[in-house]
């Protein structure tokens, strides 16, 4: 059994360790929020004309799913988009994106599930 000095260490160590924890789930939360803004410039701006990007959006082409479709798919994952995109397809342009733009992009995409 341990003594009760040992627990006590452990039982700080364990706090401090979850504050570690804590404080950098926090400070992903703004970069996190940043992508899915920056992703939501980029799908108005290059992928609106064909996709419906936007809940408010009524039109767009009858080939190209929506994005709450595509964010639906049960094998969509952020890297199953981030391979998507990452290559380019015969049936959408290739846009070039870098890896911080697809980034943005694939988190806002699975922002609208």
């Amino acid at each position: 059994m341990l003594a009760i000095n040992d627990r006590q260490r452990m039982v700080k160590q364990m706090r401090r360790s979850m504050a570690v924890v804590l404080a950098l789930a926090l400070l992903a939360l703004p970069a996190a929020a940043q992508d899915r803004s920056l992703g939501g410039s980029l799908a108005v701006r290059w992928c609106m004309a064909c996709h419906v990007v936007e809940p408010n959006q009524s039109t767009a082409t009858d080939n190209a799913p929506s994005f709450q479709a595509i964010a639906a798919r049960p094998g969509t994952t952020p890297d199953s988009l981030d391979r998507y995109l990452s290559k380019g397809h015969t049936l959408m342009p290739d846009f070039s994106l870098s890896s911080q733009e697809r980034n943005a992009l694939v988190a806002y995409i699975l922002s609208v599930r």
